[in-house]
């Protein structure tokens, strides 16, 4: 896909925009019936059945830091090829097309790619890809 075709998951978490390349998406789904992972950090609500396959599922908003609990309505599926997670998050708001989005560098955010400026207000674009590093790292002690 060419960057002209790109297009992002526009989502909230703390009342704040976030998006990740939809490319990095498999699917958005209602929160699932979860289990709990055994001495997994407190990021990790439980643990999803997804297509039969078990995948973790993190709540976004603790993993990056966030304080407080937010309502948390949807869940982020990540591509298989980048991770068997999950992102619990409070809201997706839409899919950005890259036509509609300016890019400027990223703050300095370990997981940040770079700052969308769209319609609604500033979003950071999130590497789902690092984020899943960090986070086997986090979960495999």
């Amino acid at each position: 896909m060419t960057k002209a075709g790109r297009r992002y998951l526009l989502f909230t978490l703390q009342g704040r925009f976030y998006a990740l390349d939809l490319a990095q998406v498999a699917e958005v789904e209602e929160p699932p019936l979860m289990w709990p992972i055994p001495g997994a950090p407190s990021c990790y609500p439980g643990a999803m059945n997804f297509h039969g396959a078990i995948v973790a599922v993190m709540d976004l908003a603790a993993f990056l830091g966030h304080p407080g609990a937010g309502g948390r309505e949807k869940v982020i599926v990540l591509d298989p090829a980048i991770a068997s997670l999950a992102f619990l998050v409070e809201r997706v708001v839409r899919i950005v097309p890259q036509e509609q989005v300016e890019m400027s560098a990223a703050p300095g955010d370990a997981f940040a790619t770079a700052l969308l400026e769209l319609p609604e207000g500033t979003a950071t674009l999130l590497d789902a890809a690092a984020i899943a590093a960090r986070a086997a790292e986090t979960i495999n002690g």
